[in-house]
């Protein structure tokens, strides 16, 4: 995947929240555009915790799939 098109996701809106795959099969969340950023290469990034608190970089050759996060229906409520 390319970084121009994960780029793509993250600039879409609205936005929907997307996990990063990679090869290894790991999957990071990502809620919001600025939780991930780019090296100026475009070569890795990091993908922030929701908290804040640590990131984990990525070799952005081995995203193999950005999958949007389905959001749960409401449904309906019980009485």
């Amino acid at each position: 995947m390319t970084v121009s098109a994960i780029r793509a996701y993250l600039e879409a809106s609205p936005f929907t929240p997307v996990n990063l795959i990679t090869s290894s099969g790991k999957s990071y969340l990502v809620p919001h555009p600025d939780f991930l950023t780019f090296s100026p290469t475009g070569r890795t990034c990091h993908v922030y915790a929701a908290d804040g608190e640590y990131f984990n970089t990525l070799d952005a050759l081995t995203i193999t799939e950005v999958a949007p996060v389905k959001r749960r229906s409401a449904g309906k409520k019980k009485r």
